[in-house]
């Protein structure tokens, strides 16, 4: 089934590939339900989606008896997000990137990853709940949805979900807003949302909170305005609170937060001033050894721009921060991704 809906919907290879692999998932043994179109508008006001994207989600939602093959879709996409919530051991499915405009992907694939959405908040919402969450973190961190397509707009110019697989990490309760912070919970080593870490013997040696299997807490930098020490302070400590409350420690005599991020490239240092939002960060983790090249995650991160390698001599030098990353690619250096952790 999962080749014939591919086969109507004119995908390509990747996309039958995601295709085929839902119809292994299979249907929900649930109903699946998406909420009317004035439920569905307030909802998506509510999860921070601008105006007119919101309007062309609504417009493109799709029934059972109306674009039955997205509705296919749908229900299976649902069904694996609710197998796997609570579960960050478990490996992320692959989703579709379908990003740009209309020219390069249809406003129905851009607008699918919100239609996930609006049907899986109930559940995602039913599991906080269970967990004692407090609903003010719990629409906080649902409000990523809105976040993502604001980003999408602002790269594209239309209505679409950058970054659909974290998005999807929200959904399966994973991803947790805690003021300037976002912070994921995870074991290390398990999973994929596991940061570059210590070879085998070195971390077994550092001893609990490095291990294989520890409880860990990743640490992200969403996009929502400066990233101040005292901002960056209060997440920390509301972190603490937050995990020693609802994700206990059991055997474990230490927890670690990591970040594994560009903002962690101490190669930043050497052209953003010591007082810098970004150094004073970076100042709070002790760096893991090794790094990943990743020219084009800092570019897209800075600039939120179409291949911004294929244009690096047009784009924009307002800050420090862009005139740095510039600076060092024309100078003949790469920026790589980093790993640090922090005690939490």
């Amino acid at each position: 089934m999962g080749a014939a809906v591919a086969k109507a919907l004119g995908f390509g290879t990747s996309e039958t590939s995601w295709a085929d692999g839902l119809d292994a998932v299979g249907k929900p043994p649930y109903e699946l339900v998406l909420p009317p179109p004035d439920e569905a508008t307030e909802l998506l006001r509510r999860l921070g989606v601008p105006e007119t994207d919101a309007a062309e989600v609504v417009a493109t939602l799709p029934s059972r008896s109306g674009l039955p093959e997205w509705w296919w879709l749908l229900e299976r996409s649902c069904h694996w997000l609710t197998k796997v919530m609570g579960d960050p051991d478990e490996s992320h499915f692959t989703w579709p990137s379908w990003v740009g405009t209309e020219q390069a992907c249809s406003l129905q694939r851009r607008c699918f990853m919100a239609h996930v959405f609006l049907a899986m908040v109930p559940h995602t919402m039913a599991w906080h709940r269970s967990r004692g969450l407090a609903e003010d973190i719990s629409w906080a961190s649902m409000a990523d949805l809105g976040r993502h397509m604001v980003i999408h707009r602002r790269t594209y110019g239309a209505t679409g979900v950058d970054a659909a697989w974290w998005v999807t990490v929200c959904l399966r309760a994973e991803v947790f807003d805690l003021g300037r912070l976002q912070f994921n919970w995870f074991h290390l080593g398990a999973g994929d949302t596991s940061p570059w870490w210590y070879p085998l013997e070195e971390a077994r040696h550092r001893g609990p909170g490095f291990r294989p299997g520890d409880f860990c807490v990743g640490v992200h930098i969403p996009e929502s305005g400066p990233m101040t020490p005292a901002a960056c302070d209060d997440s920390f400590e509301r972190a603490k609170g937050f995990f020693s409350e609802h994700f206990p420690l059991v055997g474990q005599r230490r927890r670690l937060a990591t970040c594994w991020s560009w903002l962690l490239d101490d190669q930043l240092a050497d052209w953003l001033p010591p007082e810098s939002n970004i150094v004073r960060f970076q100042r709070r983790f002790e760096l893991v050894p090794g790094s990943i090249e990743s020219d084009g995650n800092i570019l897209e991160f800075v600039f939120r721009v179409p291949d911004p390698l294929e244009h690096l001599d047009a784009l924009p030098q307002r800050t420090r921060l862009e005139r740095a990353v510039v600076a060092h690619l024309r100078a003949g250096g790469h920026w790589r991704t980093r790993s640090g952790w922090v005690d939490l």
